[in-house]
């Protein structure tokens, strides 16, 4: 059974800000507030909002406000979402603290959390998490 999470856009990190293809409408647009020279861009899609963290001209960490209807979708999006920026590689859990997990890939460039409480799922580049906390 197809859920809104199933058709949700699938971004290249680290690709240029004027390459960025976001099916659906800007609802607003800020500065990052712990990186200098980040934009955080809002769009409203279908199944809720992605936010795009643009720094330095290139996409750097995408954030999926897309609840899920039921754990089993929850799980078959970000089975399809850790697939897709995994590149081919896995996913190691670093921590859970009982409101979410975070993850590193195993070539140590991309970091992932999913909230589980809240039901959003970030993925970024390492060095943008370094900056950004």
């Amino acid at each position: 059974m197809d859920c809104l999470t199933d058709d949700l856009p699938l971004l290249e990190l680290l690709c240029a800000a004027d390459e960025v293809r976001v099916p659906g409408e800007l609802e607003s647009s800020f500065p990052h507030e712990n990186a200098p020279d980040a934009v955080t861009d809002t769009y409203e899609v279908d199944g809720g909002q992605l936010l795009l963290t643009v720094w330095h001209g290139r996409l750097h960490e995408v954030i999926y406000r897309t609840p899920a209807e039921s754990a089993e979708d929850a799980s078959r999006r970000n089975d399809r979402l850790f697939a897709h920026y995994g590149q081919g590689d896995g996913w190691t859990e670093i921590l859970d603290n009982g409101f979410g997990r975070t993850y590193r890939r195993t070539d140590q460039q991309r970091y992932a959390l999913w909230s589980y409480t809240m039901d959003i799922t970030t993925f970024g580049t390492m060095h943008f998490h370094q900056v950004k906390w």
